[in-house]
C-alpha cells in the first residue's frame, strides 16, 4: 500500500520594491516548511512562519539576482543553522559574496552551510521533496522546483511573461529552451509561482503566454 502524497500548503509574501516573491512551502501532516527566495522584507516571512508554526528546514534559491537573496542575512538570522541551497553556476554569490550581476553588488557576509540543486536530482528538506529542473537563461543557474502539482519558476516562466535575457551572463535561447523542453509538457492544471507577479498555470501559458 503506497503511502499519500503530503498535503502542501503555499503561502507568499511580496516586497514593495521590486514585488519579489517569497514562497513558504509547508507540509501541512508534519509542519516541515521551506522558503523559496528571500526578497527584501524577510520581516513578512518570519510573521508568516511564526503564525503559521511553520518548522523551516531550509531556504531555497530559484537564483541569486539581489532581489531574491538579500533577505537571506535575517531570515538566517531568525532560522540558524538552516542550509540555503542554489545551483553550483550561482554558488560563489552565497559562498563568497560574488556578485551575479555587475550592476547589482551583494552586500552580506558570505554563507557557510550550502547545499546544490542539481538538474534531476531530488533535495529533500525534512519530509519536503522537490525536484530540480535546471531552467538556465535569466541567469546561469536559474532553477524550477517541483513539488506535487507545483513549479516555482522564479524568474525564469511568468504569467504572461518570461524573464529578462539581456544581461552580460543571460542567454535568451537557453531560456526559450527550457521554458519548452523542461516546463511546458507539465499537465495543463499544473500551477506556476513565479519570482514575480500572480499565480498561473501550465495550461494557460502554453495557450496565451505570447512570448511562447
Amino acid at each position: 500500500m503506497s503511502s499519500q502524497p503530503p498535503r502542501i500548503h503555499v503561502e507568499s509574501t511580496a516586497d514593495r520594491q521590486f514585488a519579489t516573491n517569497s514562497y513558504l512551502v509547508e507540509d501541512e501532516a508534519t509542519r516541515d516548511a521551506v522558503i523559496v527566495d528571500a526578497n527584501l522584507e524577510p520581516e513578512l516571512m518570519v510573521d508568516l512562519v511564526k503564525r503559521r508554526g511553520a518548522n523551516v528546514a531550509a531556504i531555497l534559491l530559484t537564483h541569486t539576482d539581489v532581489d531574491h537573496i538579500a533577505g537571506l542575512p535575517r531570515l538566517l538570522e531568525e532560522f540558524p543553522g538552516v542550509p540555503v541551497a542554489v545551483h553550483d553556476a550561482e554558488r560563489e554569490v552565497v559562498t563568497a559574496g560574488k556578485p551575479l550581476r555587475r550592476q547589482f553588488q551583494v552586500e552580506f557576509a558570505p554563507i557557510a552551510t550550502v547545499d546544490s540543486l542539481a538538474e534531476g536530482e531530488t533535495y529533500r528538506a525534512g519530509s519536503l521533496e522537490f525536484e530540480v529542473l535546471h531552467t538556465p537563461g535569466h541567469s546561469p543557474g536559474g532553477v524550477t522546483l517541483k513539488i506535487g502539482d507545483a513549479l516555482f519558476t522564479g524568474d525564469a516562466l511568468f504569467a504572461g511573461s518570461i524573464g529578462r535575457s539581456d544581461f552580460h551572463n543571460s542567454d535568451g535561447q537557453a531560456l526559450l529552451d527550457g521554458i519548452r523542453n523542461k516546463l511546458l509538457p507539465h499537465p495543463d492544471d499544473t500551477r506556476v509561482l513565479s519570482g514575480h507577479g500572480p499565480a498561473t498555470t501550465i495550461g494557460r501559458e502554453r495557450s496565451h503566454n505570447p512570448f511562447l
